[in-house]
């Protein structure tokens, strides 16, 4: 019975839940049935709803006998079982060379004829410029001048712990969130760190098995999320910060249960059970091994930055290749005893009331359920003393802020947030290849730029904009018969990179990363139209709405305030095409010409093992 009404609770929950695209999903769930003569307005009636199939529960058998009559009585049945053939990809290879044989030898020469005319038919077409006067079109008229703000209170809880506090209309939902930053230096945990986060949520406690506290997890709250979390000082590229971020969120009436079951998994999880642990593991190394021949970009990205940034280094050993080789090299591991202390020390290190900022997102009537609540919290939750000392001076400035009333300004940055400093770290060139037995591959080039409040921030960004649609789409995907490709600048990370996807020919695809450059500072001249649309796709990012529970959570996660954010978008309004082809040639350009002697770029190739690889590239192997 739990059960159910954990399920009947989440159907609630989600409902009132108000995601950025929340009027959309709404109108999409009772499309269906308005489409089928029901009357719309009684989807939107969930409460109603819920209470109802809750009475026909409490008559008993009701869902016994649904599954009787849709899925044990039914006659419409059909059973089938798949299986995997070792051969498939062998066999997949000798069936397209066959067709291909077959369709040549039964081409003539005046169709092969025919077929090259239409290829330079289409190479003509794919040179000529299109008319896109023709197209409607917004203007930067229509973009709106200033951001949105969202107003921000500034508290303590437990006598020491920063919260930030946004009080709005939430449809009756708390949203809880908390980053423990880890102040000391814990290289050889670092790895360990989304192994840890996963474990959370997955191995249970000491008193009660996982199963039982999801069935409180569903019933009480909207899901528990635990995540390494790093992030770059606005204004140097050298400094981050480190931790992990955690949350929740729950109908109002729940508040003291989430932070209980937040509680109980920070304390108590059960890090010796080896049996799940085991499991987890090889989950982990399955999945992340697939995600790498589904999103090869993102993993070629990750790898090429590496060697740039702190925080991309850092990245790289959470996210990238690294840890998809950690988790497989753990998940081989026939005594886990090492592992298991190295998560008993992470969390050790991590959970530390004494390095902990938390936000809370809720309506004015709920706020102090919430503080109470969350007053109760931090009285249990773990404090390592020697570290008092050095955490007090943050803990000083958040007190002093939330009683003098302290809100965002442009001169603020997150009181609670002291970025680490990696003194060792040093920016260096590489090429990387990531050998797999896939047939496709991934590139990516990434370059070391400037940090975000940097002047050329925003012009690096609107350059990303504007390589993708005008050269790097056409190059890559049309004529080197790539799925996809583009540019993207991390205006937080300070970095500038190129990929590709799914890409025959990674590395003729490395060489137009390069032409990219070359035809923009030396050949083209960038059209006011051209300008304008790379302008209005970056307000179209700037603009996309935000979940209720996302609102002033860039100044929580990274310090960013409202201040700084309207500061560079009226910066957007005023870049140049010169600027474009000033900070292209500055950053991007070959080292021959570029007039920047400190931009440092990095290259990784995720692909097939029989790629003609030369020079110095420095393999990585997953196995």
């Amino acid at each position: 019975r739990r059960r159910i009404d954990a399920a009947l609770a989440s159907v609630e929950l989600a409902y009132k839940h108000k995601t950025a695209d929340f009027g959309l999903q709404l109108m999409k769930s009772v499309s269906t049935g308005w489409f089928h003569g029901v009357d719309p307005v009684e989807y939107l009636k969930v409460s109603e709803n819920v209470a109802r199939l809750r009475a026909d529960v409490e008559r008993g058998k009701y869902f016994e006998t649904l599954a009787d009559r849709y899925f044990i009585d039914s006659k419409h049945k059909l059973k089938y079982v798949m299986l995997a053939d070792p051969k498939h990809s062998q066999q997949l290879d000798q069936r397209e060379q066959e067709m291909i044989q077959t369709k040549l030898a039964s081409l003539s020469s005046s169709d092969l004829a025919q077929i090259d005319a239409k290829n330079k038919l289409l190479a003509d077409e794919q040179m000529t410029e299109p008319d896109l006067s023709v197209l409607p079109t917004l203007a930067i008229s229509d973009v709106a001048e200033r951001s949105a703000r969202y107003a921000l209170d500034m508290g303590v809880a437990g006598d020491c712990v920063p919260v930030q506090w946004r009080s709005t209309a939430t449809n009756g939902i708390s949203y809880f969130r908390a980053i423990n930053d880890v102040r000391e230096k814990h290289p050889d945990l670092l790895p360990y760190m989304p192994l840890f986060c996963d474990a959370l949520t997955y191995l249970g406690t000491r008193s009660r098995d996982m199963s039982e506290i999801e069935t409180d997890i569903r019933l009480h709250t909207g899901g528990i999320s635990f995540s390494p979390f790093v992030t770059t000082d606005v204004a140097n590229l050298g400094h981050i910060e480190a931790g992990v971020s955690f949350g929740s969120h729950c109908l109002d009436h729940h508040i003291p249960a989430m932070y209980d079951l937040v509680l109980e998994l920070v304390r108590e999880t059960n890090f010796d059970n080896t049996n799940r642990l085991r499991a987890l593991l090889n989950a982990l190394s399955t999945n992340m091994f697939n995600d790498v021949a589904d999103s090869g970009h993102l993993y070629a990205r990750r790898l090429s930055a590496s060697t740039l940034t702190p925080e991309m280094q850092a990245n790289e050993s959470l996210h990238g290749i690294a840890q998809v080789k950690f988790i497989s090299d753990l998940a081989r591991l026939k005594d886990l005893e090492p592992v298991i202390e190295k998560l008993k020390q992470v969390q050790e290190v991590v959970f530390n009331r004494m390095t902990m900022r938390t936000a809370v997102t809720a309506s004015a009537g709920s706020v102090d359920s919430n503080q109470a609540a969350l007053d109760s919290f931090l009285a249990s939750y773990p404090q390592r003393k020697d570290v008092v000392d050095s955490v007090a001076p943050a803990a000083l400035d958040s007190s002093l802020a939330a009683s003098n009333g302290t809100q965002q300004t442009a001169s603020s940055s997150s009181s609670s947030t002291i970025a680490a400093t990696d003194a060792k770290f040093a920016a260096t060139s590489q090429r990387f290849f990531c050998p797999l037995p896939f047939a496709t591959n991934y590139a990516a080039k990434s370059t070391r730029t400037v940090p975000y409040m940097h002047g050329d921030s925003v012009k690096l960004q609107l350059l990303a904009k504007f390589l993708t649609p005008n050269y790097l789409h056409r190059e890559i995907r049309e004529r080197n018969g790539a799925y996809g490709g583009g540019a993207s600048f991390s205006a937080l990370q300070g970095v500038f990179s190129f990929y590709s996807y799914r890409d025959p020919s990674p590395l003729d695809t490395i060489k137009t990363f390069a032409r990219s450059v070359e035809w923009l500072t030396n050949e083209h001249s960038i059209s006011e139209r051209e300008l304008t649309e790379a302008k209005l796709s970056v307000f179209g990012d700037l603009d996309t709405p935000l979940s209720v529970s996302e609102e002033g959570m860039s100044y929580f996660t990274t310090g960013i305030t409202d201040d700084m954010r309207q500061e560079r978008r009226e910066l957007f309004f005023s870049v140049s095409a010169n600027d474009l082809k000033d900070v292209a040639a500055k950053y991007l350009a070959s080292p021959s010409e570029s007039s920047s002697e400190s931009s440092s770029s990095s290259v990784a190739v995720i692909g097939e093992e029989g790629l003609a690889i030369s020079g110095e590239w420095k393999r990585v192997h997953l196995q």
